[in-house]
Formats: structure tokens, sequence, C-alpha cells
């Protein structure tokens, strides 16, 4: 076999490995989104979840890119709000993703943030990303309480997600 055709054969084994793996974390969100929706998280302020998925949707920053996370995270998204949820919250969903990965995208590349930093920017932005949605359908929400509320609610969520996803790419090395 020539050079070429080994490169190529090697190319496209990496390719299926990292598709592999992708759809992995991408099967692991979807059994954390639900592990979320059965488990009720949002007695105390409506809405609130611990971020479970915002762990895989790390590592996929981590070690992919900012195209995989959105990937992955719209997967999980229509696949557990078509089966447990509804339209409002898929496009929650959504927005809240969107907002989240962009910063948790920024802050890898400034490379002064740790785990638990990039886990609760994301966290308070996915909040935040929600609450515009929400603000849209219900003009009366008031946004700056509830804001204060999300923000609050994801830096404790950010900061225990934080802390596992560093844990687990510790324990995985290479990985992330």
């Amino acid at each position: 076999m020539t050079d070429d055709k080994k490169e190529e054969k090697k190319g496209r084994s990496r390719d299926a490995g990292e598709l592999a793996v992708l759809s992995l974390l991408a099967a692991l969100a979807i059994i954390l989104g639900y592990v979320e929706v059965v488990i009720p998280f949002d007695f105390v302020i409506p809405g609130v979840k611990p971020g479970l998925c915002n762990i895989v949707i790390i590592m996929i920053l981590m070690y992919f890119s900012w195209r995989e996370a959105v990937i992955v995270s719209f997967v999980r998204i229509l696949a557990v709000g078509f089966m447990f949820g509804n339209l409002f919250s898929i496009s929650y969903s959504i927005a809240g993703s969107l907002l989240a990965i962009l910063i948790m995208t920024l802050l890898i590349r400034i490379g002064r943030f740790g785990f638990i930093g990039i886990s609760v920017s994301g966290a308070a932005m996915h909040g935040i990303g929600q609450l515009i949605i929400a603000k849209a359908v219900l003009p009366a929400l008031p946004f700056a309480g509830y804001a204060s509320l999300l923000i609050i609610s994801g830096v404790v969520t950010g900061s225990v997600t934080g802390f596992i996803s560093f844990m687990i790419c510790r324990r995985l090395g290479s990985f992330c």
C-alpha cells in the first residue's frame, strides 16, 4: 500500500473514531437529559436544573470544537424535547445552549479560565438565553429579578458540573 493510501485510510479511521466518540457523547447527553427530566430539580426555582449535559458539552469543547458541541447539543435537545418536552422547551433549550456554547468557546480560546469558570459562565448564560426567549413570549416577566436567580443558580450548578468535568478529563488524560 502506498503512503498516500495509508494516510487516506488512517484519516478515515480517525474520523470514524471521532464520530464514534461523538455518538457516545451524544447518547450520554441524552441520558443525562432524561435524568434531569425524571428527577424534579426545579422545586425551588422553576426551570432550574443541574445542567448535567454541560459536562458532556465541556468535554466536547475541550477535545473537539464548538461545531461538534453545537451538533451534539442540538441532537440532545431535539431527542429529549420530542420525547419529554414540547416546542417551547426545545426553543428555550436551543437559545440557552447556543449562548452557553458561545461564551464557553470564547473563554476556552482566551485560555485563562479553568473548567469551573468555563462551566459557571456557560450555566449562567444558558439561563439568560432561556430567559430571553421567555421574555419574548411573556413580556410581563420580571427579567432582572429572575435573571439574578438564574445567575446564582448557574454559579452553584456550574461549579458542580465544572468540577465533575475537570475530574473526568483528568482521569481520561489525553482525551481532554
